[in-house]
């Protein structure tokens, strides 16, 4: 698609994360493929080693990772494996740029600020309904068997490091991957776990 053609997500833990959701219909709405990585239980240099190996199988076009979850701060973690981010600023109003990943242009953090985050967006900058996606997406060529779910396979190491199959949106409602999304879709009572303090 011209709009953005993949979709990258870096987090550590996705039942727990009630935005992932988001990224989910967001992806299925726009046609856009969902990668996702869980680098958590790695050491950072590992960490990185995966993300970098990510960001050049899949060509993402964005990256979304939590600021921090778990005691591990992803957007520190991240700028390890792309320093650019500590420098670049949008104040100029282009896009990311980076010679390690050309294809990338977003670089999102679901923080409530931007302190320290030169080369970030806010995920919250992205979360404004517009009513114009038909103009931005021709969802008009969406289907049952537009791709939506992407997968890396891992080295021994936990490295990606090759492409795994892709699942369309029927795959995924089929197998039921993911259950939220599809509970959802099928007008189901779901409960969803939150994170942080829970009444």
């Amino acid at each position: 698609m011209d709009f953005i053609s993949h979709l990258f997500v870096s987090l550590s833990n996705l039942a727990l994360s009630p935005w992932q959701m988001v990224f989910q219909f967001a992806c299925s709405k726009a046609g856009l493929v969902l990668y996702t990585i869980d680098p958590a239980g790695q050491d950072t240099e590992s960490a990185q080693e995966a993300l970098t190996a990510a960001l050049t199988l899949t060509k993402a076009n964005m990256l979304i990772t939590p600021e921090a979850h778990d005691d591990v701060n992803y957007v520190r973690l991240t700028e390890g494996g792309i320093p650019e981010l500590r420098i670049f600023t949008h104040e100029t109003g282009l896009s990311f740029v980076t010679p390690r990943f050309p294809h990338l242009r977003y670089a999102v953090h679901t923080g409530f600020d931007q302190d320290d985050k030169f080369g970030w967006l806010p995920y919250k900058y992205f979360v404004v309904p517009s009513d114009n996606l038909d103009k931005l997406i021709d969802t008009s060529k969406l289907t049952d068997k537009t791709p939506l779910m992407g997968s890396l396979e891992l080295d021994a190491k936990g490295i990606p490091s090759k492409l795994g199959p892709t699942l369309t949106n029927k795959q995924v409602m089929d197998k039921k991957i993911w259950p939220t999304y599809s509970a959802i879709l099928e007008k189901q009572f779901h409960d969803v776990e939150g994170v942080g303090v829970i009444f």
